[in-house]
């Protein structure tokens, strides 16, 4: 496993949000390959062509990335996380995405924790939706550096 691939958690988090007409035969662990090599790319920013074999094919995973740029895919995906981590108590932040950098910014008590007012309560931020939100944003940056 690569830096840059899913973690099992990270996986489980994404799969249920992805696009239903993208399976194919039941074969959601092709598509965590695909993803993965759009991940690998997005790290990197290894020409295409260059893509290690174990993602597949370049062309699939180079297709899916354009395809899911051009029509939001990423950037829902990214959404969704966002709203997973304010549902789960999240303090209010989130990742900046401009022509040259990803940021996080974070509002609140810190970087780590959030407070729920309701319940009085300071909770963990969840590392795995926080990890995952880094890694759309990513990729979402790669797609606006790439036209």
């Amino acid at each position: 496993m690569l830096h840059s691939d899913l973690t099992n958690a990270e996986w489980e988090r994404l799969m249920p949000l992805l696009p239903d007409g993208e399976v194919r035969h039941g074969r959601r662990g092709d598509q965590r390959t695909v993803i993965n090599g759009v991940l690998y790319q997005a790290r990197t920013g290894a020409p295409w062509r260059s893509l290690p074999d174990r993602f597949g094919c370049w062309i699939r995973v180079y297709k899916r990335q354009r395809r899911w740029a051009a029509d939001g895919t990423w950037q829902r995906l990214f959404s969704e996380v966002q709203a997973a981590q304010d549902g789960d108590g999240q303090v209010g932040g989130g990742v900046s995405v401009t022509a040259g950098a990803v940021k996080i910014f974070d509002v609140g008590l810190s970087s780590q924790v959030a407070y729920d007012e309701g319940a009085g309560l300071a909770q963990q931020r969840d590392p795995v939706l926080a990890s995952l939100a880094l890694r759309l944003a990513e990729v979402i940056q790669m797609g606006r550096r790439k036209g």
